[in-house]
């Protein structure tokens, strides 16, 4: 065995103990001392091995810690950025104290991502909506102009040819004109007062026991000329088993039958409009009955139905054009009917007509006596209101001059005061049965008066004869202690109505 084979270590033990010729002739320590030998190599490979191993380990090792304390600087950094993120959309802290580690971050900000998306969308939608509603405005308010301007330009002109002409005939041939273009306005305004007023939540169903049956022949009568003019004819056919003797509001009806059966004149030429009332069920003092109006006219695309119903709406915007209106008519129709607890449906079909159908249950007045005054201006008689004392506050003095001439006519004895100071100190010393008290006046207006008044006097029936048409103004008259209004341009019929009404006592 060569001893440069042999282990240092092991070699420096057999010099030590063991002379060469010894070893050479004896072959088992030969094998022996190569055995052992062998044992030594084995050692010291596995030494370096692990030697190598570790050095590796503690390169790996340093590699993963350096790798953790760079992905934890990370972490750290990306935690602050969430945090800051969220605190710009949200504004607040105290939601972050629980949620400190990133999943819980991630989470309250994809939270926040979702109720600002939401938000968004809501504000898109609003958006939206706020200009369709800009764009129907601004389309109402074109049809208004062209609605009002239209009358108005006939009253006009009118004019200017009388004076023109200045004769009798001339007189005749246009009063009609003249008469139809101002009733006309008139109606128009109403409608907008009474949308302004139902709007406004200021609508009352008065419980009045009336006869629904005469009404409802009154309307159509009312209505026969402007049916003839469109060369249409009404047609009623009433339920022979029907109930008329009804407690409802009178009025709000009236107008509901006469929004109804105008829309459907408008809307058809030469045909037939059909009112059709239908009993339908009579218990425990409750009547239930369907009325429908029924055209031969235009109809309605049923997919727009709701539109129609909608303020400043119409089906189509060449429905304007071509037949005019406003569109506030079936607008006020069914809010009524939901004051009435119900609601106008429709069936239709385009070129063949359509028919508006409405149910009420309402309760019957077994002691019928009608309480009501006449709620038409062509029926209502107007009273003779000889030896009542008014005293009329208004300063404009073409309003003084047509009020007293209308309220002479019924030998009403007409004093004027021209402001609210005025009427206070007339109030003072003259002795009135009613007051008609214009709001907006110079010096005292029509609210300072008529608080002074009601200081001194709670009982004298006050009246506003106004055109501040605001239920905002009418509402803060009433407080002050007003007892009614009649809003300028006044029907003569419903001042008559009205004095009559708070004068029964006097004469």
């Amino acid at each position: 065995m060569k001893k440069a084979c042999v282990n240092s270590h092991l070699n420096r033990q057999i010099n030590k103990f063991l002379l060469d010729e010894n070893i050479r002739d004896n072959p088992q320590v030969v094998n022996f001392i190569a055995a052992v030998n062998q044992t030594y190599l084995n050692f010291e490979k596995d030494s370096d091995l692990h030697e190598q191993a570790t050095r590796l380990n503690d390169i790996e090792y340093h590699e993963v810690n350096t790798k953790l304390k760079e992905e934890l600087a990370e972490k750290v950094f990306f935690e602050n950025k969430l945090t800051k993120t969220i605190y710009k959309l949200t504004g607040d802290e105290s939601h972050l104290e629980s949620n400190k580690d990133l999943f819980g971050l991630v989470k309250v900000l994809n939270n926040e991502i979702e109720i600002k998306k939401e938000y968004q969308e809501k504000l898109s939608i609003a958006k939206a909506n706020a200009e369709s509603a800009n764009e129907a405005k601004s389309d109402f308010l074109s049809i208004m102009s062209h609605e009002i301007r239209t009358p108005l330009n006939a009253i006009i002109g009118l004019i200017y040819i009388m004076e023109k002409e200045n004769t009798l005939k001339s007189f005749q041939e246009n009063l009609e004109v003249l008469k139809h273009s101002s009733n006309y306005l008139f109606l128009l305004i109403n409608n907008i007062l009474d949308f302004s007023k139902i709007e406004a939540g200021k609508i009352d169903i008065e419980k009045i026991p009336f006869d629904l049956k005469d009404l409802i022949i009154q309307i159509s009568r009312s209505l026969e000329i402007q049916a003839s003019e469109n060369l249409n004819k009404i047609k009623l056919i009433i339920d022979d088993n029907f109930m008329p003797n009804v407690i409802s509001d009178p009025l709000r009806l009236s107008q509901i039958m006469t929004n109804l059966i105008s829309n459907a004149i408008k809307f058809t030429k030469e045909g037939e409009i059909t009112v059709e009332v239908t009993q339908m069920s009579f218990i425990d003092g409750l009547s239930t009955f369907k009325i429908q109006v029924k055209d031969s006219g235009i109809g309605i695309d049923l997919e727009k139905f709701n539109l129609i119903f909608e303020k400043f709406s119409q089906a189509e915007t060449t429905t304007t054009r071509k037949f005019g209106g406003t569109g506030l008519g079936l607008v006020i129709t069914k809010k009524l009917l939901n004051l009435l607890d119900s609601d106008i449906n429709i069936e239709s079909k385009i070129g063949k007509g359509s028919n508006f159908y409405f149910v009420l249950q309402l309760p019957i007045d077994e002691d019928f006596t009608d309480q009501t005054d006449r709620i038409f201006s062509n029926d209502y008689e107007e009273k003779d209101l000889n030896g009542l004392r008014v005293l009329l506050v208004e300063d404009n003095l073409i309003n003084v001059k047509i009020a007293n001439k209308i309220i002479s006519q019924w030998n009403v004895a007409v004093d004027v005061a021209h402001n609210g100071l005025i009427a206070v100190e007339k109030h003072l010393v003259n002795q009135y049965d009613v007051i008609l008290m214009d709001l907006s006046m110079p010096i005292m207006d029509g609210y300072e008066a008529t608080t002074i008044i009601r200081e001194r006097d709670n009982k004298i029936p006050i009246i506003a004869l106004t055109a501040s048409a605001s239920y905002g103004y009418l509402d803060r008259a009433i407080k002050l202690g007003i007892n009614d209004y009649v809003i300028k341009p006044f029907s003569p019929k419903e001042l008559n109505m009205k004095l009559y009404k708070y004068s029964k006592s006097k004469l």
